[in-house]
C-alpha cells in the first residue's frame, strides 16, 4: 500500500480542510524542484561564464586596436626611415659620382688614363654588369682612382717664378731648338725643395749636365726629377712624405742661373708639371705661386 501525507488547514472561520499525497506525487515535487534548481543553477554559470566571455572580448578588442596602432606608428617610422635612407643614398651617390668626375677630369688634365683593370686568369663566374652610375661600380672606380691620386705630384716642389715651360723652346745655351722636359722655377740659390708627393728615392747624385741632382719614385709609375741642385738632403733608398725638404735650390750643371728644373713622368712618359702645379693650386684655392707667365731668366 501506497505511502500517503496528509495537510489538515483550518481557516479562520473554523473550516478544516484535508490534503492527500501521496510518495509518488511527493518524489514527482522534489524531482521538479531538483530539475529547476539544476537548470537555474546552470543558467546561472552561463550568465557568468558569458559576462566573463565578454569582458576577455572587450580587452582582446582593445589590445588588438592597441597593436594595430602601435604597428601604424612603426609602419609609418619605418616608411620615414626609408625615404631618409633614400635621401641619403641618393646625396652619397651624387657626391661619389661628382668626386669621380673630379678626379677623372684631373687625371685627364695631366695627360694621364687610368684603366681599371683585373687579372683574367683562373676567372670565371656568371657575367652580371654593372650601371654606369651604380654606387658598386662609383665605389670601384673611386678606390682604384684614389691609390692613383695618392701618388700624384700635385704643387710646386719650390716657389718663384717659372722662366722656361715644358715643351718645344729655344736653348737658353745654344739658341738651337730643342725639347724642354720639364719646368725651370727660378729661385734664390738655397731656396728649400719640397717633395710633392710621398715617395722613395731611387737617386741622389752628381752630373755634368744635371749638376747635382735627385729623382723620386712615387708609385704607380710616377716619378719626378729635381736638376741643379745646390745640395741634396737625401740618399738613395730614403722614403719621404708628402712636403719633406729634399734638397735646396742652385745653379749646378748645365744652368745660366739660380732655378729648379723639375720634370714629372708616367710610365716613362714626360708630362708637362705645369699642369700638377696648377691643379694643385686650384684644389686649394690659392693662386699659381709658381705658374706664373714665363719670364727670360735661370734655365736649363
Amino acid at each position: 500500500m501506497a505511502k500517503k501525507l496528509y495537510f489538515i488547514v483550518t481557516s479562520e472561520r473554523g473550516e478544516t480542510r484535508t490534503f492527500t499525497l501521496t510518495s509518488r506525487t511527493i518524489k514527482g515535487i522534489f524531482l521538479g524542484f531538483a530539475v529547476v534548481t539544476l537548470v537555474s543553477a546552470f543558467g546561472w554559470g552561463l550568465s557568468v561564464e558569458n559576462v566573463t566571455l565578454r569582458a576577455r572580448t572587450l580587452a582582446a578588442t582593445s589590445e588588438l586596436a592597441m597593436v594595430r596602432q602601435q604597428n601604424q606608428v612603426i609602419l609609418a617610422n619605418a616608411a620615414r626611415q626609408e625615404r631618409e635612407q633614400r635621401v641619403l643614398l641618393d646625396t652619397a651617390l651624387t657626391e661619389l659620382k661628382q668626386r669621380t668626375q673630379t678626379i677623372e677630369s684631373i687625371l685627364s688634365t695631366v695627360g694621364v688614363s687610368v684603366n681599371v683593370k683585373e687579372s683574367r686568369a683562373s676567372a670565371g663566374g656568371p657575367y652580371r654588369s654593372l650601371p654606369e652610375d651604380s654606387i658598386e661600380n662609383l665605389t670601384f672606380k673611386v678606390d682604384h682612382y684614389l691609390k692613383t691620386v695618392q701618388s700624384l705630384p700635385l704643387g710646386p716642389p719650390v716657389g718663384g717664378t717659372v722662366s722656361s715651360t715644358f715643351g718645344r723652346r729655344i736653348d737658353p745655351m745654344n739658341g738651337l731648338a730643342a725639347f724642354h722636359e720639364g719646368v725651370d722655377i727660378r729661385e734664390a740659390r738655397g731656396a728649400k725643395i719640397k717633395a710633392p708627393a710621398a715617395g722613395t728615392v731611387l737617386r741622389s747624385a752628381f752630373d755634368g749636365g744635371y749638376g747635382n741632382f735627385i729623382v723620386l719614385d712615387h708609385g704607380n709609375h710616377f716619378r719626378t726629377r729635381y736638376l741643379h741642385l745646390q745640395k741634396s738632403l737625401v740618399r738613395p733608398g730614403d722614403s719621404v712624405k708628402r712636403g719633406a725638404v729634399i734638397g735646396l735650390v742652385g745653379n749646378t750643371g748645365r744652368s745660366t742661373g739660380a732655378h729648379l728644373h723639375y720634370e714629372v713622368s708616367y710610365r716613362d712618359r714626360p708630362l708637362d708639371p705645369l699642369k700638377f702645379m696648377r691643379i694643385a693650386s686650384y684644389i686649394k684655392g690659392r693662386g699659381h705661386s709658381a705658374a706664373n707667365s714665363p719670364a727670360k731668366g735661370a734655365s736649363r
